[in-house]
C-alpha cells in the first residue's frame, strides 16, 4: 500500500502543476495561431447602456462592416472594452489582459466573411483578437494574438472571401499569415529590421510577399 504522505504530496504536485499550464494558456505565444472554438457561441444580446468597469461605457471609435456600425466602447482610461455590433455587447479579452484601448484600436474587413480587429499596446509589444461575423452573429476567436514587435493586422492578403490575420515578430523580424481560423496562410521572407516590412508600421502584405514558414 502506498503511504498516506506519498499520496498527498502527488495531489499538491499535481493540482499545482495544473494551475501552472493555465496561466501559461492564458496569452498565446507570438508564434502560436489561435484557433476559432467549435461551436462557439455567439456574444450575448445586452443593453448598449451597458456600464463598462464603475462608469457609463463610451465610444471608443466606430467602424461600418457591410452596411452596420460596429463599436469598440471602453470607460475613460481605456480599459473594460466592449465590442458592440447591433444588439451584441461583449467585454474584449485584451483589456481583460491589461491592454487599454484608443482611437486606433479597431479595424474591420467587410467580406463574404468578415471580421474585426481590436488590438492595443502591450508589454512593450501589441496585443490584439479576431471576432468574426458569421450568420449574422459576431463570434470572438478563443485567444489573442501577440506580436513582440509590435503591429498585427487585418486585411485581405490571398484573395479569398476573408480577410487574413498579419502578426510580425521581432525574433526572427519576419511577418506571418493566419487565417480567420487561425491556420497558417504563409510567412514574408525574414528581414533585418521590421521597418523593411511592405507598408510598415501599417503592414499590408500581397500573396508575393509570403512563402513556407520556417
Amino acid at each position: 500500500m502506498v503511504p498516506r504522505s506519498v499520496l498527498i504530496t502527488a495531489v499538491v504536485a499535481a493540482v499545482v502543476t495544473v494551475g501552472a499550464l493555465g496561466g501559461v494558456a492564458s496569452l498565446r505565444a507570438r508564434d502560436q495561431a489561435p484557433r476559432l472554438e467549435a461551436g462557439a457561441p455567439a456574444m450575448t444580446p445586452q443593453s448598449a447602456a451597458a456600464e463598462c468597469g464603475d462608469g457609463p461605457c463610451r465610444t471608443v471609435t466606430t467602424q461600418t462592416v457591410n452596411g452596420a456600425q460596429v463599436s469598440l466602447l471602453a470607460d475613460e482610461q481605456g480599459a473594460n472594452g466592449r465590442f458592440q455590433a447591433g444588439g451584441q455587447l461583449v467585454q474584449t479579452s485584451i483589456t481583460e489582459l491589461g491592454a487599454r484601448v484608443d482611437a486606433s484600436s479597431l479595424s474591420c474587413v467587410a467580406a463574404s466573411v468578415s471580421a474585426c480587429l481590436v488590438s492595443a499596446p502591450l508589454n512593450g509589444g501589441r496585443i490584439g483578437e479576431v471576432l468574426v461575423e458569421q450568420d449574422g452573429e459576431w463570434n470572438s476567436v478563443d485567444k489573442p494574438y501577440f506580436s513582440g514587435a509590435g503591429a498585427i493586422a487585418l486585411n485581405n492578403i490571398t484573395g479569398t472571401d476573408a480577410p487574413e490575420i498579419t502578426v510580425v515578430e521581432s525574433a526572427p523580424v519576419l511577418a506571418r499569415v493566419y487565417t480567420l481560423a487561425g491556420a497558417p496562410a504563409g510567412c514574408t521572407k525574414k528581414y533585418t529590421y521590421a521597418s523593411q516590412i511592405r507598408g510598415w508600421p501599417n503592414v499590408r502584405l500581397t500573396a508575393a510577399d509570403l512563402r513556407a514558414c520556417p
